[in-house]
């Protein structure tokens, strides 16, 4: 039952219960509080460098695709310049080819010509002395050009 006043044992609970919670204060709660306050901010460090070394990795990637795409488009006009210098090239060659197959076919129709006349020329006196040598065969005497 309750008693009014309450008697000395109540408030020496009272004051048991008191130092207990200090005493349970200091050696558990504080060091076990602490401890997840450390946890914590260590948890949160590590999250906030994994999350700085994702933003430096992105930046990397963007920094190398950046790098790539410049590559590439120098590569590209790299491969256009050398196409028109092998086009520039080809052409040269091919106008000193013609020109020089030009001037050999000039020079051989020079030739073709020069031996053409030559061979007409000793083939009409060879078909003069021909046609003389056989009238004077079928005459039966000397024939006089």
């Amino acid at each position: 039952m309750l008693e009014l006043p309450p008697d000395v044992s109540f408030y020496v609970q009272i004051v048991l219960f008191l130092a207990f919670a200090a005493i349970l204060r200091t050696l558990i709660l504080e060091p076990t509080q602490r401890l997840l306050l450390e946890r914590h901010n260590r948890t949160e460090g590590v999250l906030l460098e994994a999350e700085q070394a994702r933003a430096e990795v992105e930046q990397i990637r963007q920094d190398l695709d950046r790098r790539l795409a410049e590559a590439r488009q120098q590569g590209l006009v790299a491969g256009d310049q050398l196409r028109r210098e092998a086009d520039a090239s080809e052409q040269e060659l091919l106008a000193a080819a013609r020109a020089d197959s030009a001037r050999t076919l000039d020079d051989v129709r020079a030739r073709i010509t020069a031996e053409t006349t030559e061979a007409r020329t000793r083939l009409g006196s060879d078909a003069r002395d021909l046609a003389r040598e056989a009238s004077s065969r079928i005459l039966g005497r000397a024939v006089a050009a």
